[in-house]
């Protein structure tokens, strides 16, 4: 399917017709504590306005397309059958990077980038510390995934696991985490892959940022630039502002483009944007058709 044609169906259907709903955990989201991209950083933490995030690791953090694309899978995948301990959720770990990313190709650069993405993600440890205006008081810590790891006949990491059938046991305390109602976001998978086609990754935070807000306010919102900057994608705080714009820009044209209802748009006096309250974002033109 052609970019062109991947943005006319996420316009003109909704998700929960195209059976394309996903979820990602709200933690890494407002703000957005994921690396943009490539870093020698093992820890970062991030302040907001409900929650202190930590994210630690003994490797370089997980960054880009397909750590956020992976991280979304997974949760979906516990939201979706939360009574299993087990999800078998590929025929092979191939098969795995098809139906995370959509690519139906599958290269040595990528196939090495998206392994090196999954060893990532889960040697990571996240710490959710609560602040006085979070509802859910509770500390959260944990790992993706049982042991750390997708569990097959081999280890992940290990190049002989590619034709083998693909098991995620994830942790206690991640499937806890996902069963919190307001801990996860309701999102489009289909944008998601879509952002990853035209290399954006920034569209991936700034589309589930945009998705939340739209749903938790109950009248349009104010957000000014200098905000979004330091504040909602602390990744980007070095770059001068302008810049910072014109990339955030680039994002949020994609993300309307197939979303032309979701009542996003840059205030007149060009300080921030305006965000309705909407869930338009998972709707599509042809909503009402059974």
């Amino acid at each position: 399917m052609s970019t062109d044609d991947q943005i006319e169906e996420i316009v003109k259907y909704c998700p929960y017709k195209m059976k394309t709903v996903g979820f990602y955990p709200a933690f890494l989201i407002d703000p957005c504590v994921l690396p943009l991209k490539e870093t020698d950083l093992s820890e970062v933490k991030s302040f907001g306005k409900y929650a202190t995030v930590i994210l630690k690791s003994s490797k370089p953090l997980p960054h880009g397309h397909y750590a956020r694309l992976i991280i979304a899978y997974l949760t979906t995948e516990i939201v979706r059958r939360p009574e299993l301990p087990s999800h078998i959720i590929a025929n092979s770990v191939s098969d795995l990077f098809k139906q995370v990313t959509g690519q139906k190709e599958i290269s040595g650069g990528t196939y090495a980038n998206f392994m090196l993405a999954l060893e990532r993600v889960f040697d990571i440890t996240f710490t959710i510390e609560p602040t006085a205006k979070s509802k859910d008081k509770l500390r959260r810590r944990g790992f993706f995934a049982e042991a750390d790891n997708l569990l097959g006949d081999h280890h992940l990491g290990n190049y002989n696991a590619k034709y083998k059938e693909v098991l995620y046991t994830p942790s206690n305390s991640f499937k806890t985490l996902v069963a919190y109602q307001k801990s996860i976001i309701s999102i489009d998978l289909r944008f998601l892959k879509l952002a990853r086609g035209k290399d954006l990754v920034l569209a991936h935070d700034l589309y589930i940022y945009l998705v939340r807000r739209g749903y938790e306010k109950g009248g349009v919102s104010f957000v000014p630039w200098v905000t979004l900057h330091k504040d909602i994608f602390p990744y980007l705080k070095k770059l001068e502002l302008s810049r910072f714009k014109r990339r955030f820009i680039r994002a949020l044209d994609l993300i309307l483009t197939c979303h032309p209802n979701a009542g996003v748009s840059i205030a007149s006096s060009d300080l921030g944007i305006l965000i309705a309250p909407s869930n338009n974002f998972l709707r599509g033109k042809k909503l009402d058709t059974s």
